[in-house]
């Protein structure tokens, strides 16, 4: 059977919003779903195995690896024409599918919509992401400033479909780490897509969560793997002569941790990162190699 989409979704010991997510989606003969469980507790395995979607997949990985993991897994099992990355606590518009039939048979290499912010209760919070900000604003007018943002401030996955063909042909995959996980894919996009565009509907629901682990007190190590993150754009954006808002210099990463963590922990902070200073300096270099052959005078053209 031929696939129009492929709808891949990330868990980890939350069935009750994996069912919540999948009820979300038609069950429809043209759309695939494919979850992939990073070794989930058993109880939460045998909940998962209760569940029912047409064209469902369940896959289950042996140890816990991180979504950037998963998202491979699940796009190495892809068969649609479009590939839909999601996470298990979020879940689709009513009548998305609906919206996107209308672009099903086009040729872009992905296509964008917007996304709206809900609480734990699904009631909408009139949050803005910043990557559907970035959507919204190129959609209201085509600069080389709001192409900018769209590409690159724009760094979700789970806001457009992608081409399955135009993944294939080249190569993309995610970075395979614990720690913004979806940036490196959607860089790719934005380098070597010759053809997209964005709508304006709400096709997504992002489920705020107050127990989030990116919203609850991190450890010094921790600390570190988000810094190292921002040190790989850091490479990127130097290399591509964008400054701040995209690279953050080292200042202002000083004032974002005394205002969080205090005096004593940013001393301990600093400490950390001088005994680890070989991975900065390799975490600079993380993402150069997606510019090579890349025309860059040429990535904001309207």
């Amino acid at each position: 059977m031929a696939f129009t989409y492929t709808v891949t979704i990330t868990h980890y010991n939350t069935p009750s919003l994996l069912e919540r997510m999948l009820k979300s989606i038609p069950e429809r003969d043209d759309i695939q779903v494919i979850v992939v469980d990073d070794a989930s507790h058993e109880k939460a395995k045998d909940a998962i195995a209760q569940l029912y979607h047409k064209n469902l997949q369940v896959i289950y990985t042996p140890e816990n690896h991180g979504t950037g993991y998963e998202r491979n897994v699940g796009l190495d099992h892809a068969q649609g024409k479009w590939l839909i990355a999601c996470d298990c606590d979020d879940l689709f518009a009513e009548g998305a599918f609906d919206v996107l039939d209308k672009y099903k048979d086009s040729d872009y290499d992905y296509i964008c919509y917007c996304v709206t912010c809900l609480d734990e209760k699904l009631v909408p919070t009139g949050r803005h992401l910043r990557s559907d900000d970035a959507v919204r604003n190129y959609i209201k007018e085509k600069t080389k400033t709001s192409i900018k943002y769209f590409k690159f401030w724009n760094t979700e996955p789970w806001n457009k479909m992608v081409s399955l063909d135009f993944i294939k042909r080249n190569g993309i995959k995610w970075e395979e780490c614990r720690i913004n996980v979806d940036v490196y894919y959607s860089f790719q996009l934005a380098l070597l897509a010759k053809k997209y565009m964005a709508i304006p509907d709400e096709l997504y629901h992002f489920v705020g969560d107050n127990n989030s682990i990116t919203r609850k007190k991190r450890s010094i190590e921790r600390e570190f793997g988000f810094y190292l993150a921002q040190q790989k754009r850091n490479g990127f954006f130097k290399l591509l002569g964008y400054w701040y808002p995209f690279s953050r210099p080292d200042w202002l990463y000083l004032f974002y941790l005394l205002k969080k963590r205090g005096i004593k922990e940013t001393v301990v902070f600093y400490n950390y990162r001088k005994k680890h200073w070989h991975e900065v300096v390799d975490a600079r270099k993380k993402f150069v190699h997606l510019l090579e052959g890349i025309e860059k005078n040429k990535l904001l053209d309207c």
